[in-house]
């Protein structure tokens, strides 16, 4: 895993357990769409047996995850928003990073 239930939750700011399961499929299809989108493998250690740091892949991860927590409701409300910003405003974050991810 590139990141934790406990990395995810302090970003959100999630301080409940219900959800726990719903992030944890969260998390595991997030990194796998960051499989996909970048064609890349992303072990735990390097060739040398070094824990790699994988922070920026983080950062997307993060973005994904919480914009996937909170958008759950599949019809939207129609006007490009939702709690605390503009959907547009994630969508240039994340491919913004995702093409640094892409050419790393």
């Amino acid at each position: 895993m590139i990141i934790s239930l406990e990395e995810v939750k302090g970003y959100a700011r999630i301080d409940i357990d219900e959800d726990d399961q719903l992030l944890e499929t969260l998390i595991i299809a997030a990194e796998e769409y960051l499989k996909n989108a970048t064609g890349k493998e992303y072990p735990e250690t390097d060739e040398n047996g070094n824990k790699i740091n994988y922070e920026l892949e983080k950062i997307y991860l993060q973005l994904l995850i919480t914009h996937w927590y909170e958008q759950r409701s599949p019809a939207g409300n129609g006007k490009g928003t939702y709690a605390g910003g503009v959907v547009e405003d994630f969508s240039f974050t994340a491919k913004s990073i995702m093409l640094q991810l892409q050419n790393k």
